[in-house]
């Protein structure tokens, strides 16, 4: 992929100088020129943060989810239309919950692919991925920075992860963060119970506080039906 320098995208300086050789009443200034200046420089930096960006969750999305889409989860997938509403009207948090291969996470993806598609900035991690991100001495001396000020956060299969005190602690800031700035979060863990007993379940496991923040003015759906499978018989 070829790069372009910053300023390289800026309009030529000769130029500018040339047409504005003769000075009238409506010749920029000297402060002018730096202001719009500056305006496209720090316009083309966001644009190339936002490019950088779609690269690395295209990068970082399993390839089995690069399709993931509204239109091809099944019923039970999206009860009611609460998955395919919940970005434009849906709660700050969204828990999806239920026994293991019900396509919590090919929900989640639907969600997260919209989103990127509208040019949102889009991180997602399994627990185990992200806990191994903030560790100090990890290859994402940024994680936590991403983790917390991206437009969506998605931390897929929540429980297989080793739950120790320093990660419990790395959880709850996250999530106080994210409450505090109302930024939106997706959260995929597999429970066994009915939606009464999620809290009881993550509780359990999390503690009330990290618990509290996710479920208080979240959603919650608990995705039951059929396992996802596809079983080959010939080949």
């Amino acid at each position: 992929m070829t790069t372009t320098p910053i300023r390289g995208a800026l309009a030529d300086w000769q130029d500018r100088v040339a047409r504005h050789a003769t000075i009238t009443d409506t010749t920029p200034t000297l402060a002018e020129l730096q202001i719009q200046a500056d305006r496209e420089e720090l316009a083309a930096i966001q644009s190339r943060q936002a490019a950088n960006r779609a690269v690395v969750y295209t990068r970082r999305r399993p390839s089995r989810y690069a399709t993931a889409a509204y239109d091809r989860l099944r019923l039970d997938q999206d009860p009611a239309g609460k998955v395919s509403r919940w970005w434009d009207n849906g709660p700050r948090t969204l828990v999806l919950a239920g026994p293991t291969r019900t396509g919590k996470t090919t929900a989640a993806y639907a969600i997260a692919n919209a989103v990127h598609h509208q040019e949102q900035w889009v991180m997602v991690w399994t627990a185990a991925d992200l806990s191994a991100a903030l560790k100090p001495d990890s290859s994402e001396p940024l994680a936590y920075d991403y983790a917390t000020t991206c437009a969506l956060l998605v931390i897929d299969d929540l429980g297989r992860e080793r739950v120790t005190d320093w990660w419990l602690e790395q959880l709850q800031r996250i999530v106080d963060h994210r409450c505090s700035h109302e930024r939106r979060l997706i959260v995929t863990t597999n429970t066994a119970g009915e939606a009464g007993a999620v809290y009881d379940e993550l509780s359990a496991r999390y503690g009330h506080p990290v618990v509290e923040r996710l479920l208080d003015g979240g959603g919650l759906l608990v995705l039951d039906g059929p396992p996802v499978r596809h079983l080959m018989s010939e080949w």
